[in-house]
């Protein structure tokens, strides 16, 4: 992975593009320490300049927010046409992965990597239909927030009270090859906020007081500062070459087994780090056991969708299904899914379904049945300890 101080001329990308004898893509991502930096301007600008040098730049999803420089900055770039998605009574548009596919130009451009797709669409996040783009041989240049980095949201909701419900896991890493850091300071930012170039004029104030806040940019600034000087460099030699092709091993996946006990959203954290560090594929499940209604607690379902909900952010595949037994639903779906890793919590608890699902003697059960398998056994408070 390389990490652009000055942007490559045009005539070095159509090169790596048209002549390189490698068959790695371009995936590069414009990072910023938050909104307003500048982010989709640059990416652009880029995409303009290449296309005037002779490259086939195509648009596949800009949003300008309503910013009349960002719109005029597409310039003579041809517009893929977006997804059209009826939800609620409103339509919506989404990136359109198939359409950008069939077009197939030399470089897509896809702004906000981070966004959650309206329920309906094909994935649930824009990093999942721009890494199908990626995957069928077309070029990437895309913009992301540092703070929508899950392994770094995590640090600003706990450190900045920020919530971050748009989020990209970790393993994203292992598919950017270019990094263009876009900085401004944070007195610049403000600025340009108050200026009205970031949003709209009655969202002003309320963004200097929440997220706009001084002391916040300043943290976030440093935050992608160090992690491109750092962690990302770091996690670039742990995996290989960063001139090398890299991408997820899809017939590997890492498991991690939910219920409706509030320390599932705790495995589900641990599970993407895992797969992270591995470069695997993060799969969450959940099973419904049939007699499910006459046992259940009263916060049983609120608790689970919160659990889901998790991990969705975490940018996981979840399924929930079905079984008569616990174990024997869970053996079945990793016999069939190419499962390498279980993350899995296990309690002391007896009674009701944690003694179901949690307790050591089903781990035990599990790990006798998939040999082949790797746990990761995490222990775990009652639910029952939880809510009193």
């Amino acid at each position: 992975m390389k990490i652009e101080d000055n942007r490559p001329s045009a005539k070095s990308i159509l090169n790596k593009i048209k002549y390189s004898s490698s068959d790695t893509n371009i995936f590069r991502v414009y990072l910023g320490a938050a909104p307003g930096t500048g982010k989709t301007y640059m990416m652009l600008e880029d995409g303009n300049y290449l296309y005037d040098h002779g490259i086939d730049v195509a648009v596949g999803f800009v949003e300008t927010h309503g910013r009349k420089e960002t719109a005029d900055k597409i310039g003579k770039l041809e517009i893929v046409q977006r997804k059209k998605i009826y939800y609620k009574g409103a339509e919506f548009e989404e990136l359109d992965a198939d359409a950008v596919i069939a077009r197939h130009p030399n470089i897509a451009l896809i702004d906000e990597l981070a966004h959650n797709n309206i329920p309906g669409s094909k994935n649930l996040k824009r990093y999942q239909d721009t890494i199908e783009i990626y995957k069928a041989g077309i070029n990437v240049f895309t913009t992301l927030n540092i703070f929508h980095l899950n392994s770094i949201a995590e640090k600003v909701e706990s450190e900045l009270g920020i919530k971050v419900s748009e989020r990209v896991p970790d393993y994203i890493l292992n598919y950017i090859t270019e990094i263009i850091n876009v900085d401004i300071p944070a007195g610049e930012l403000i600025k340009r906020l108050k200026s009205g170039k970031i949003y709209a004029s009655d969202k002003i104030v309320l963004a200097l007081e929440n997220f706009f806040k001084l002391e916040n940019l300043l943290v976030l600034r440093e935050l992608s500062l160090r992690t491109i000087a750092d962690d990302l460099s770091v996690k670039s030699s742990e995996i290989g070459n960063p001139e090398e092709k890299l991408e997820l091993k899809s017939n590997e996946r890492v498991l991690v087994l939910i219920s409706s006990n509030p320390d599932s959203a705790r495995l589900v954290r641990i599970g993407s780090k895992l797969a992270g560090r591995l470069n695997l594929n993060l799969f969450v499940l959940h099973i419904n056991l049939k007699n499910r209604n006459k046992t259940k607690s009263e916060n049983y379902d609120q608790n689970l969708s919160k659990n889901i909900s998790v991990a969705e952010n975490f940018g996981a595949a979840v399924f929930s299904f079905q079984a008569d037994d616990v174990a024997a639903g869970v053996i079945d779906f990793v016999k069939t899914n190419n499962i390498s890793h279980i993350v899995i919590g296990a309690t002391n608890e007896k009674n009701g379904f944690m003694r179901a699902f949690f307790h050591k003697s089903i781990v035990n059960k599990l790990i006798d049945a998939l040999p082949e398998v790797s746990f990761h056994v995490v222990p775990t408070t009652s639910a029952k300890k939880q809510t009193k």
